[in-house]
Formats: structure tokens, sequence, C-alpha cells
């Protein structure tokens, strides 16, 4: 599974022999077959992630906060004065859209706490898949306006350069 198994005390430890922890120290190698390989290239051709380090990375991180966030034990419904506790079940895209829009929307706020806003709010109705459209063209638009006030700036310093408007 790993390369490199430590197998020494020292090696076990994390440290090289001559006391020193390095950046070789804190390598994995993963072995995957050519599928999981292509897969992994095509989320690097589309341009989510620059490279296999990068979205093996992600994905780690991703897994191991889910394992932690797992670990702790959620209160239960009758802890909570006021509250009952509705398991819901949804499709992968469905999940997506809602891990999407708590993002964008929510602000990084766990899924179930917006997706029960959502509910309470009544926004259900407006498709939150078109609220996470919304909230994506927001973002792209805000993107382009910076884009367009750094051409401004970048035209109104060449007209300072060239003398025609002085400060």
């Amino acid at each position: 599974m790993f390369d490199k198994v430590p197998r020494s005390a020292v090696e076990r430890s994390g440290a090289a022999p001559d006391g020193r922890i390095g950046p070789e120290d804190e390598r994995i190698a993963l072995r995957c077959n050519r599928k999981e390989l292509a897969l992994v290239d095509s989320f690097v051709a589309n341009g989510e992630f620059r490279s296999r380090s990068e979205l093996m990375r992600a994905a780690l991180h991703e897994f191991l906060r889910t394992r932690a966030l797992s670990a702790v034990p959620t209160p239960a419904a009758a802890q909570l004065p006021g509250l009952v506790e509705i398991p819901v079940r949804l499709r992968p895209e469905e999940a997506e859209a809602y891990a999407t829009y708590a993002e964008l929307v929510g602000n990084g706020r766990p899924r179930a706490d917006v997706l029960a806003e959502v509910l309470r709010r009544g926004e259900l109705e407006l498709k939150v898949s078109e609220l996470v459209a919304r909230s994506r063209a927001s973002v792209h638009e805000a993107t382009a306006q910076r884009a367009r006030l750094r051409g401004l700036e970048e035209s109104g310093r060449d007209l300072e350069r060239q003398g025609v408007v002085g400060r």
C-alpha cells in the first residue's frame, strides 16, 4: 500500500538517522492501476487540479476530515431543545448540489444546517440548483468586474505616464 514502510525505531519515529526531519521523510507513494490513473489524469486535464499530487492531497484531506467529523458524536435531537432530527435520503447529485450551496451561500456551514435553513425559508421552491448557478454566476461576475477595474487602473497609469492626466 505505501512504499518504504519504516522498519527501525528511528524510521518509525519520523526522524532521519541524523535527527533532522525533511520533506523526504514526509512523502508517501500510492500504487494505482491504469483506470485509476486515467481518472486522476482526467481531473488534472479538466483543470480542477494542477497536478496528481494536488488531487491526492485534496482527497486525503477530505478523507481525514470526514473521518474526524464522523468520530465526533453529534448531539441527539432530544438534547437540542425545540429541534427534531429527520434523516433525509438524497441522490448523489442532489447531495453535491447542497454541499456546493452550503459552501457558496452558507459560508462553509455544515450541509445539514444549511439544508434545514433552506427548508425553513422556503428556498427549496427556487430549486437549489438554480441558487447554486446564481451564486456561481455572481462569483464569475465579481471576478470579471475586478478584471475590468484592473484594466481601468492600468489605463489611468498609462495616461499619467504619458502626461495626459496628472495627480
